[in-house]
């Protein structure tokens, strides 16, 4: 069947051979084999670069084995967004979420058609990266059954906009900080009622929205996102540790 597919990752396998995991509408995150796809002249060409749009052809020869991969042609290459490396970093940041929380073999059409739309907002010279991050991770977590939610502390049912308040990233739960002491603290994560309410409001906008966050809001929603990351995928490299101007 012959289907679009992101590249997320292409390791070579032998001298000629390549192991290509992607991401597809219709059959979800796969990995594949691509033989006589790692050598000068080969018929794939730059199909397999890790962040390409291509059309794919192939089949599972037998089950439970490498999806065999017998055509690729290039849909989309994102080469400016390639020539910019600020921006290529903030593409990696979605691929590592890809990678980490999709389950294999499981159709999401919608995250794909948000990936594409992620890749292309950031190769638009206009466009803020860290706010077109922060739409995709958003959208992305409630897509997957981790979306973020704003609302009253989980224990008093109390609720307050401007002070501090405790998100338990496993479950969602909101504790504000009386009734936080006491608890477990391996994946709670300190922030304010605000961010949840800006990503909340952010993750349930369609993907035709906007959904902008406040310029001088990019650098602490980022954070956030940053830390429950951290919780979910592993060797989660933060934003605030790379070269990265938040803007």
């Amino acid at each position: 069947m012959e289907q679009e597919a992101l590249i997320l990752r292409s390791v070579r396998y032998a001298e000629h051979d390549r192991v290509v995991t992607f991401f597809s509408a219709q059959e979800g995150l796969l990995t594949g084999f691509a033989r006589g796809s790692a050598g000068l002249g080969n018929r794939f060409g730059a199909s397999f670069e890790p962040l390409t749009l291509s059309h794919v052809l192939g089949r599972h020869h037998v089950e439970g084995t490498l999806f065999r991969l017998h055509k690729a042609s290039i849909i989309n290459a994102f080469s400016s967004l390639k020539s910019d490396l600020d921006r290529f970093y903030w593409a990696g940041f979605a691929v590592r979420v890809l990678l980490a929380l999709l389950p294999p073999a499981h159709p999401e059409p919608s995250l794909f058609s948000l990936s594409i739309r992620y890749l292309n907002d950031l190769s638009s010279p206009e466009c803020s990266p860290a706010g077109a991050w922060i739409r995709f991770a958003s959208r992305a977590l409630g897509i997957l059954g981790y979306g973020i939610h704003s609302g009253a502390c989980s224990s008093c049912h109390q609720q307050d906009r401007t002070g501090p308040i405790i998100y338990q990233v496993s479950d969602g739960r909101i504790l504000c900080p009386f009734c936080s002491q006491g608890e477990e603290k391996q994946s709670w994560v300190k922030t304010d009622a605000e961010i949840l309410f800006l990503l909340e409001r952010v993750g349930e906008v369609d993907n035709q929205g906007d959904g902008e966050i406040p310029g001088e809001r990019l650098g602490p929603v980022a954070g956030f996102l940053d830390q429950v990351f951290s919780c979910r995928v592993p060797g989660w490299k933060e934003i605030s540790s790379l070269p990265l101007p938040i803007r």
